[in-house]
């Protein structure tokens, strides 16, 4: 994985035209991905390492963070040639696979709230040991705030509000545990964890979708820097958009 990396976006011609045009991507709400039960499952592994008011303190902070915030996913893949994804998302081939250079994807700007993850889809206890392991200081600083607290969950949840780093470097690994039936994907995920009176909505087949746009260029010139020469593929038509 280097920062030159090319990463794969699959989408409709008509998404294409409007990422070019409104240079803004939209990521979706990861309650709506196709198996929500992925994030369940890495959020049962992660406190089942834990006990006592450990358990108990990091139980009610991912309680509150997964109803007080939207956390979107935008999904790529390290391949344009992924055929489960030009027919679920790149109209069956008719659309397009576009190339993002990896080191503009999160923004201009680097936040804790704003992450860009590779999938793991196997090993998930020794990832999740290792999850523990080096976020010792997220834990810590949670347990912390707890304790500020006095114990009250609602004072709790506020400190939290007011510095949620510590929680959401946590929750952008956790949403990083992928079914290994879908490894072929190769996904790499950008995670923005928003507020949700910040979330938009849309309908797609009919469908109420929770969303969130996302420039990933900021002030770059776009599409001559973040996409890089030949790296927007649209096989049925032939076309490739060239910097």
């Amino acid at each position: 994985m280097t920062q030159d990396e090319i990463l794969y976006h699959y989408t409709s011609i008509a998404g294409l035209n409007g990422i070019i045009n409104s240079r803004n991507v939209w990521a979706s709400d990861c309650r709506v991905l196709n198996d929500r039960r992925e994030l369940v499952h890495a959020i049962e592994l992660f406190l089942c390492r834990f006990k006592g008011d450990r358990h108990k303190i990091l139980s009610l902070a991912l309680h509150w963070y997964s109803f007080s915030q939207a956390h979107c996913v935008f999904s790529l893949s390290q391949s344009p040639k992924v055929l489960s994804q030009w027919r679920a998302y790149g109209d069956d081939g008719r659309g397009a696979a576009i190339g993002f250079a990896r080191r503009f994807i999160a923004g201009n700007k680097a936040l804790p709230t704003r992450r860009l993850v590779d999938c793991v889809y196997h090993n998930h206890e020794s990832f999740i040991d290792s999850v523990t392991k080096t976020n010792e200081k997220d834990i810590e600083a949670l347990a912390a705030m707890y304790v500020e607290a006095g114990g009250a969950v609602n004072s709790f949840w506020e400190l939290i509000g007011h510095n949620p780093e510590p929680l959401a470097r946590i929750y952008a690994e956790l949403l990083r545990v992928k079914n290994p039936a879908f490894e072929e994907e190769q996904e790499v995920r950008l995670v923005l964890s928003i507020p949700t009176r910040k979330v938009q909505t849309r309908v797609t087949n009919g469908l109420i979708i929770p969303y969130v746009e996302h420039s990933v260029v900021g002030s770059t010139p776009f599409p001559r820097t973040v996409l890089k020469r030949r790296t927007v593929f649209c096989p049925e038509q032939q076309l490739y958009v060239a910097s």
